[in-house]
């Protein structure tokens, strides 16, 4: 794989672009897969209650790192790209000290936890994941934006997916190690090798000249100044992706938690492709027609990108559904097969969001950042609301609702935001035009 690394830097242009695209798009597509595919796994040869567990788990190592990173990623990963190297260096390490110290609070607290009142020790296992979670997440900000892609998705591949395609085939032939602590074993040492990937790679980069310098707290503190807009951005916005899942135990119970974690694992698979797909090549586009033609260009360039999600997203519904109706005998778990209802509430409801996630995007391209925030902590108070009302009354078709009327009010909303009505009246304009 690092050889693979090396002989891309020695292609022309074109022709490197057209590898590193062969090469990231497998790896994308992998993790995709993978993640859903351990989905499968846990609910086929443990059980739902355990699936249930490690969405509660997963949700947690997903929310834990926007909480812990006050904004600050955004900032520094944004001047990485300008920054001389020694200046990066400097900037980072201020950073991660930060996020490591806050982690070691955490870890301290839950060693006594486990220790002095009986909690769980997999939560140690899983606060040690947050951490190297944590810092891949920023490992990926930072290559992406260095315009390392490959060394960026390899980084989030080992992390993503490698470390499933070693631990199910061994847990499905070795049946001890079907467990959830042998699971979050693997899952931390994938982790770890990500991060050690990120270590070999920056070798070269000033790291121990910079921490023989002092520590100037004021970085820290002036930089989450800076941050704070986006920072609850990011609460609102991770807050109304994994909220749902803690709120369906609290009111259903951890089994129907596990049902309702393999169903969404389906719809945000179709998010991720719909991301991948369409969001990450229109967000540029959209940035430079804001730029270059002001919010005429920018309306025009959104009005046909939002034609082409909806699209996409109505195509990966239907292929995700029906490729999901046929898996479905393998789980040998009726449960699951109980609340197809539910589920195609739970994929309109995603549809609905990835069409909300692209009016997110066109605020955002629009530099219309402090509504873009308004928006999202909208969503995630109205997602919580909703889901609290419905979930006691209609279980988990009641989950799936409450994910269709929020983000359908959401798109709605943001919509109207950007074009003044809603987009068939500009579309409708543009066509007697």
């Amino acid at each position: 794989m690092i050889a693979a690394i090396r002989k891309l830097r020695h292609h022309s242009p074109p022709s490197r672009a057209l590898l590193v695209s062969a090469t990231i798009v497998p790896m994308r597509a992998a993790i995709i897969g993978c993640k859903f595919g351990l989905a499968i796994f846990i609910g086929r040869y443990l059980d739902l209650a355990a699936l249930g567990l490690y969405g509660l788990f997963a949700g947690a190592i997903a929310i834990t790192p926007v909480v812990v990173s006050m904004g600050l990623v955004h900032v520094i990963m944004r001047e990485a790209v300008t920054l001389p190297r020694n200046q990066l260096v400097n900037h980072l390490r201020h950073y991660w000290l930060f996020v490591v110290a806050v982690y070691a609070v955490l870890l301290v607290l839950t060693a006594l936890a486990v220790a002095l009142l009986g909690a769980s020790p997999l939560l140690i296992l899983v606060l040690l994941i947050i951490l190297f979670e944590h810092l891949g997440n920023d490992v990926f900000q930072l290559f992406t934006n260095l315009e390392l892609p490959v060394i960026a998705n390899v980084s989030t591949f080992l992390r993503g997916a490698a470390w499933i395609l070693v631990y199910v085939p061994l847990a499905i032939a070795v049946p001890e190690l079907r467990n959830m602590s042998a699971l979050l074993s693997s899952w931390l040492a994938g982790s770890i090798a990500s991060f050690l990937l990120f270590v070999w790679a920056s070798r070269g980069w000033p790291w121990r000249a910079t921490f023989a310098m002092p520590f100037h707290s004021a970085f820290i503190r002036l930089t989450i100044k800076r941050s704070f807009i986006i920072y609850v951005s990011d609460l609102a916005f991770i807050g109304s992706q994994f909220i749902d899942r803690y709120l369906v135990t609290l009111f259903l119970g951890l089994e129907l938690t596990g049902v309702y974690f393999l169903y969404w694992s389906v719809a945000n698979a179709v998010t991720t492709l719909v991301s991948i797909t369409t969001l990450q090549v229109q967000r540029p586009r959209l940035i430079k027609a804001h730029h270059e033609g002001g919010a005429t260009s920018h309306r025009d360039q959104t009005v046909t990108f939002l034609k082409i999600t909806a699209l996409a997203t109505a195509a990966f519904i239907v292929a995700a559904g029906g490729a999901f109706l046929l898996i479905l005998p393998i789980l040998k778990q009726p449960a699951v097969g109980d609340h197809l209802g539910a589920f195609w509430l739970i994929m309109a409801g995603m549809a609905a969001r990835n069409l909300a996630d692209f009016g997110a995007m066109a605020l955002f391209t629009a530099r219309r950042d402090g509504i873009m925030t308004v928006t999202n902590v909208a969503a995630v108070v109205a997602l919580v609301a909703a889901q609290a009302a419905l979930l006691p009354l209609a279980g988990l078709l009641g989950a799936g609702a409450a994910i269709l009327l929020t983000f359908s009010a959401i798109a709605i909303w943001r919509f109207v935001l950007l074009f003044g009505a809603w987009p068939k009246a500009t579309m409708a304009a543009q066509g007697q035009a």
